[in-house]
């Protein structure tokens, strides 16, 4: 589990992978957390100050900025159950994507 310290990136900023998205504090440090996708950011789910388990998604990437708002319902509904960012593809919209 780790508490987010910091989110790099603001709703609707253009993201690249690779590039740090939000910072983490663990009881042994703090770290950078860097998106393993290109893409928009269109949803915090975890915001600062907040923890987040091990693998749990804490944002969403939308593809294009044109799908930002679409990606951020889903995120609304999906949140951060692991379940729900797992359902099948029909589920989610195709320019869902979870961050980090």
């Amino acid at each position: 589990e780790g508490r987010i310290t910091q989110w790099a990136k603001a709703i609707g900023d253009k993201v690249e992978s690779g590039e740090t998205l939000l910072v983490v504090e663990s009881d042994k440090a703090d770290m950078d957390v860097e998106s393993f996708e290109d893409g928009f950011l269109a949803a915090i789910v975890t915001p600062e100050g907040e923890s987040a388990t091990v693998g749990a998604a804490v944002a969403y990437l939308a593809t294009s900025k044109d799908a930002i708002a679409e990606v951020a319902a889903y995120a609304k509904v999906a949140g951060s159950n692991p379940a729900a960012a797992a359902a099948p593809a029909a589920a989610a919209p195709a320019a869902a994507a979870p961050a980090a």
